[in-house]
């Protein structure tokens, strides 16, 4: 989920002083060949704007597999993270994950400190935590959600989504880069809530910590997404309406489905 979502969340103007807004809930289904696989809900808070101004940001996701995709890989995690912008520019504060993966728990906390160092509290303590702390590779990064932030927040300024992004959800470090790929007409699919003109983005992980090596040589890891961008609710920035991602599994696509305010 953290790979796609970072994975996963075109308008100008005045962002003026910092407003408070109201936040949105965004709704996405994911399909695998045609059926469903996957349900993410995700609430977002921004500072007000089609631009978003400086102030303080928050978000927070559920996400599970589904139908008969479940029986076969039981998942589901929640997540939630807090910080602040600042010129298009995403300051984590905190970022806390639970997931559920066959039948096992886990959970970590990320802190985020002065000088970019990064505080970890995994639990149960995994070895990637330890790893983590004791090597010093998760300071200087920011966790997936607030990527998704400040991806949607620069786009609404420049109009493009070029940019690398220093990653670490708590047990995997990586480097997410993306880059403008054009402008496409989407087609509608099952439930879409978007259909019509989107910039597409491309977007590449590079593996750096954290990775089993069985995981990586089965391609279990997307080796790159694509994700369309576009301004679906008004009053607020473009935001992710579609991703599509390709492992060892299939081709994933994620279609936003639902907007509740």
């Amino acid at each position: 989920m953290g790979l796609i979502a970072a994975a996963l969340v075109s308008l100008a103007g005045d962002p003026g002083p910092a407003r408070a807004a109201k936040p949105v809930q965004l709704t996405y289904a994911g399909y695998m060949a045609g059926l469903p696989v996957f349900t993410l809900s995700t609430t977002v808070t921004l500072p007000a704007g089609a631009v978003p101004g400086n102030g303080a940001y928050s978000i927070s996701a559920n996400g599970a597999t589904a139908g008969n995709f479940k029986l076969l890989y039981p998942y589901a995690a929640n997540i939630a993270a807090s910080g602040a912008l600042k010129n298009q520019k995403a300051a984590p504060n905190q970022f806390s994950s639970v997931s559920h993966v066959m039948g096992r728990q886990e959970a970590v906390t990320l802190t985020y400190g002065a000088g970019g160092k990064v505080g970890i509290d995994a639990r149960p303590l995994t070895r990637q935590a330890q790893e983590a702390s004791a090597q010093g590779f998760a300071n200087g990064t920011m966790d997936p959600a607030s990527a998704i932030v400040a991806m949607v927040a620069n786009f609404a300024k420049t109009h493009q989504c070029n940019g690398t992004y220093k990653l670490f959800d708590g047990v995997r470090r990586y480097d997410l880069t993306l880059a403008q790929a054009g402008f496409v007409d989407l087609n509608p699919l099952q439930q879409s809530y978007y259909d019509g003109s989107a910039t597409e983005c491309r977007a590449e992980p590079q593996l750096i910590n954290g990775f089993s090596n069985a995981a990586q040589q089965s391609q279990f890891y997307p080796q790159s997404a694509r994700l369309w961008l576009a301004p679906a609710v008004t009053g607020l920035p473009a935001i992710p309406v579609r991703i599509e991602a390709q492992n060892a599994l299939g081709l994933m696509v994620l279609d936003l489905v639902d907007v509740q305010f």
